[in-house]
């Protein structure tokens, strides 16, 4: 069984902990740590370049390798489901915000470098971004099936919130 095999044991096996996301981010540490094998493992999964590698979903539990091409921003969105950001390669740029009466606001940014993990709550909003010259690699954990998630995104102009998906 792979190091990545074992990571989603540990992560079924934590489900119904109390402060589960903080729970996966620790065990994600020594992971995202040990790049090269992480980055080997999520790369035998993965379809085509640049597509999400799908390690491991079910209804408690989604985990996702993802590549972010530089130059990539993501609009405003929601998972509606805790999650935890394991970086590997490269640097994830975030910027949060909460929910307000006419749409969203800026709480706050911060970058998540190579071997950085970070939990967020079911109610987060946030926006990535890869500003650097190279793909950035991270492994994405959710408490849930995100991709039967119905979420939102918000416009970058109007601030309407918007299915998740959609194109304006």
């Amino acid at each position: 069984m792979s190091d990545l095999d074992n990571f989603v044991v540990a992560c079924e096996a934590l489900l119904d902990e109390p402060d589960v996301a903080e729970r996966v981010a620790e065990a994600m540490r020594p992971l995202v740590a040990a790049s090269a094998s992480l980055s080997a493992a999520v790369e035998e999964i993965r379809e085509a370049p640049g597509r999400a590698a799908m390690v491991h979903r079910t209804d408690r539990l989604t985990v996702l390798g993802l590549e972010i091409a530089a130059g990539f921003v993501s609009p405003p969105h929601d998972h509606r489901l805790w999650s935890v950001v394991g970086v590997y390669e490269g640097d994830e740029d975030n910027v949060f915000y909460e929910r307000i009466d006419t749409g969203i606001e800026k709480t706050g940014e911060g970058v998540l470098h190579e071997g950085d993990c970070l939990a967020l709550p079911a109610n987060a909003v946030h926006r990535i971004a890869n500003t650097g010259a190279s793909p950035m690699r991270a492994l994405h954990v959710y408490g849930g099936d995100l991709i039967a998630t119905a979420r939102s995104q918000w416009d970058d102009v109007t601030g309407e919130e918007l299915p998740f998906g959609a194109v304006r």
